[in-house]
């Protein structure tokens, strides 16, 4: 019996090591949240020195608890983007986050608008089917990229990205608003939630700028992206992806 129970124990143990492994999965964490990001790039391939490749880069964020119960929402997120990433914010006109609050879509420069995408959210116990939105990203003043997030059974808010870090290793530092259901009533959770940025161009001086340009080297894996989360009940989260590439 000793054993059985021995080798039943092994067997966890490497099952456990398994899904901690997983690409793009980070968890369980001590209460049982589950966090799953992927990310792609369209197209795929590496840019020269000569000639940047513009690409849409796709992040897909689920968010679940292995009771499955309502996770705990997320508060903040740190995205460390793959080095080497050509980011030409400054070549794009800008969003104003006021005027994005006080009119919505329509307060912000048409070219502003960088990508688009959808989510879910957990209202639980008020709503007991999950609730759909809609997001809008918009490139931002002072070196912000701005989600403009529209939930079908509550109020639009922004969730600004702020851009930190160097050229070689860009980083955005969202702080996430947390989403009221009924007073007395926990805040709500966005379980999924997906955004496609880039493939924009601009022409300025005779030169085109991509939005969005894919790195000029194709390391061994794909581009690594890693997202830091940390939620309400104070517990943190890393899935880190690769994102498919070739040369």
């Amino acid at each position: 019996m000793r054993r059985i129970l021995a080798l039943a124990t092994a067997l966890l143990g490497v099952l456990a090591i398994t899904a901690v492994a997983v690409a793009g999965q980070a968890g369980p964490s001590p209460s049982g949240q589950v966090q799953v990001m992927d990310a792609a790039h369209s197209p795929n391939k590496a840019s020269t020195k000569k000639k940047p490749v513009g690409t849409n880069v796709t992040i897909t964020l689920t968010l679940t608890k292995t009771d499955g119960s309502k996770p705990s929402p997320t508060t903040h997120t740190t995205v460390t983007l793959p080095p080497g990433m050509q980011l030409n914010y400054t070549k794009f006109p800008q969003c104003d986050p006021n005027k994005l609050a006080a009119q919505g879509t329509k307060g912000c420069p048409n070219k502003s608008k960088v990508g688009s995408g959808s989510l879910k959210a957990n209202a639980q116990p008020v709503v007991t089917d999950p609730v759909g939105g809609t997001v809008t990203a918009f490139n931002g003043k002072n070196k912000t990229y701005l989600l403009y997030v529209v939930p079908e059974l509550s109020s639009p808010l922004i969730i600004p990205g702020k851009l930190k870090g160097t050229k070689k290793k860009p980083i955005l530092d969202f702080t996430v608003p947390l989403v009221p259901t009924l007073p007395g009533q926990p805040n709500a959770t966005l379980t999924y939630f997906q955004v496609k940025t880039g493939k924009k161009k601009i022409k300025k001086g005779g030169k085109t700028y991509w939005y969005i340009a894919n790195p000029t080297k194709c390391p061994s894996g794909g581009w690594p992206w890693k997202l830091a989360f940390t939620y309400e009940n104070g517990e943190t989260l890393t899935p880190t992806d690769k994102a498919t590439c070739k040369k």
